[in-house]
């Protein structure tokens, strides 16, 4: 005959046995929890992902609103510093788990599942173009160069192998993206740090300086400004990728740290580059081309 044994105490009451909490049981380790392989340089080059994306929107963004673009960057900004300290204190909150910014929206929103995936599906769609749209700005920067030569470009040729190249060094793993992306992405980082403060410098102290601030301010109307909005804060709110690699990091601290220098970056790289941009890239013909536009700006103190 089968018998509930359970604890009785002095009281005579039997005591339940207590469940384990949420956060318990997400940092519970586990022999199916992720290798920690990353070191603290490669996640903080997957942390700096994001702030590349200012290449990408600026240029259009300049070429439809003018010097009105810059009161679309500044709420963006405010927005995507706020949202990389939350998302650190949830990475602090959540050590072992992986995917970051997704997966902390989906266990936030447990009770409304729905909601939650579809919070994570969106992200995940907003990442994957991203290899894609580098692959045009690769492109764009090749042919803007071989054209004064009167070297044809394979532009499509170029643009599906730019994007194939990222899924294959992404399928050989983790490790080997990391390795490749913090080669690639300390360099653009530091180039657009310099880019933005040089040029801020130049336009407040130089004797040829046009001026920090414009002659005339356009009229912009709700609906531009709310539609460029989308592409400022896919922009802004995607720097906070460090977090989806705490869970691989050897150092997690250490990675979930570096989103505190993610957050002050957003202010010099989105704001200053924008500015100097705005006061600088004035020539005709410049259009949406991101090279152009970026080496128009930069001739004056470059």
């Amino acid at each position: 005959m089968a018998t509930d044994l359970r604890h009785q105490p002095e009281n005579g009451y039997h005591s339940e046995p207590t469940q384990p909490s949420l956060r318990e049981n997400l940092n519970r380790r586990s022999p199916m929890r992720l290798q920690r392989s990353l070191s603290s340089i490669e996640t903080w080059g997957f942390g700096l992902s994001g702030h590349i994306a200012w290449v990408m929107v600026a240029p259009p963004m300049y070429a439809a609103l003018g010097p009105n673009a810059i009161f679309v960057w500044l709420p963006a900004v405010v927005l995507g510093v706020i949202l990389n300290l939350q998302v650190k204190r949830l990475g602090e909150h959540w050590p072992e788990m992986s995917g970051g910014t997704p997966n902390y929206i989906t266990t936030l929103l447990r009770n409304y599942p729905f909601l939650g995936r579809y919070a994570a599906f969106d992200y995940f769609l907003s990442w994957v173009v991203y290899p894609s749209l580098n692959a045009i700005v690769i492109t764009d920067l090749i042919q803007a160069n071989l054209e004064p030569l009167g070297i044809p470009c394979p532009r499509t040729i170029l643009i599906v192998g730019f994007t194939l190249i990222a899924y294959i060094v992404a399928f050989s793993g983790t490790r080997a993206l990391g390795i490749l992306h913090a080669f690639f992405v300390f360099p653009a980082i530091g180039f657009l740090l310099v880019f933005g403060i040089q040029g801020m410098g130049w336009l407040a102290l130089s004797p040829e300086s046009p001026g920090l601030f414009p002659s005339s301010w356009p009229t912009l109307s709700f609906v531009d400004w709310a539609k460029w909005s989308c592409f400022a804060l896919y922009a802004t709110c995607a720097c906070e990728t460090a977090s989806s690699f705490v869970a691989d990091s050897r150092r997690p601290s250490e990675t979930l740290r570096f989103l505190n220098l993610a957050a002050v970056l957003i202010v010099p790289i989105f704001l200053a580059n924008s500015w100097v941009l705005m006061r600088l890239a004035t020539a005709e013909g410049l259009g949406e081309d991101s090279f152009k536009n970026l080496l128009a700006a930069a001739v004056p103190f470059w």
